[in-house]
């Protein structure tokens, strides 16, 4: 099969693209598969033995390509080696035959093969992924909880000059993972219309999070459960000792969840936006 393919680069506030239309272009990547597993098992008395968990290793990536032999080969040459910087990190985004998905990396090696003066200059690549070694989507999966949604299936109309119509708060959001893993979410609640009090939102009507604080009008209160990036902040300030003592920080699971809000008060008065990232085994 003849794979279209496009790969960006973003670090240090700086882009990268790699293609075959472009002076840089990619020969070979490996490792965008799936990564490696270890099967940790104890002995059983029964026959085989019994697997205890499941762990997928960190990802290396390596990218093969050259350089265009053009007035911009050199410029092209330097570009790369201040780019793939090992003190920084970045994200690799990936598009192939129309699907688009993301991975943070940090260089592990960066060589030149080829110093030939009539060939092209052709480099070797060599990316970890060691903390999250899955891809994810290159766009979140953003849903608005509080959408409003009319009662009635046409407006209301009072005059020629103004329309009238009823509408309520949906208070529970389906959200669907289908991708290879539990992920976790960002939630992003804003007092839009007033002050709402200890927001709590419910996971498959199990687990739940409950921020006890007052938000006033205009205040935006963040909860993010992705591991190691688990936060609550209040306006930027971080609040995580608010939070209820049973709170969880939950993850999708992978199918169909559920997730559903509710206040002391002011449930009407906060719009909730719930942001999450698919994650992948491979492209």
């Amino acid at each position: 099969m003849d794979y279209k393919q496009n790969l960006l680069f973003k670090s240090n506030k700086k882009t990268l693209e790699m293609n075959s239309n472009i002076d840089i272009k990619v020969i070979d990547i490996q490792g965008i598969e799936a990564s490696s597993y270890t099967i940790n098992k104890i002995a059983s008395e029964q026959d085989g033995s019994t697997v205890t968990s499941v762990k997928v290793e960190p990802r290396e990536i390596i990218i093969t390509g050259d350089i265009e032999k053009n007035e911009n080969e050199l410029a092209n040459r330097d570009y790369l080696i201040r780019f793939f910087n090992p003190k920084q990190e970045g994200e690799m985004f990936i598009s192939r035959n129309n699907i688009d998905r993301k991975i943070q990396y940090r260089v592990s090696s960066f060589n030149f093969d080829t110093n030939k003066m009539y060939e092209r200059i052709r480099f070797s690549l060599f990316l970890e992924s060691t903390e999250a070694p899955y891809f994810s989507d290159a766009k979140n999966r953003g849903n608005y909880l509080t959408l409003i949604s009319p009662q009635f299936t046409f407006p209301l109309v009072i005059n020629p000059t103004k329309i009238m119509g009823y509408k309520t708060f949906k208070p529970v959001m389906p959200l669907v993972n289908d991708g290879d893993k539990e992920t976790g979410i960002e939630i992003v609640a804003i007092a839009k219309r007033g002050k709402v009090d200890n927001l709590k939102f419910i996971l498959n009507n199990n687990q739940y999070i409950k921020v006890n604080a007052m938000l006033n009008q205009g205040d935006e209160l963040r909860i993010n459960t992705n591991p190691r990036k688990k936060s609550v902040t209040l306006n930027g300030k971080n609040i995580v000792n608010k939070i209820d003592r049973n709170s969880t920080f939950f993850s999708l699971k992978i199918g169909k969840n559920v997730l559903k809000y509710e206040c002391d008060n002011g449930s009407t008065n906060v719009d909730i936006n719930i942001l999450f990232y698919r994650k992948y085994l491979g492209v």
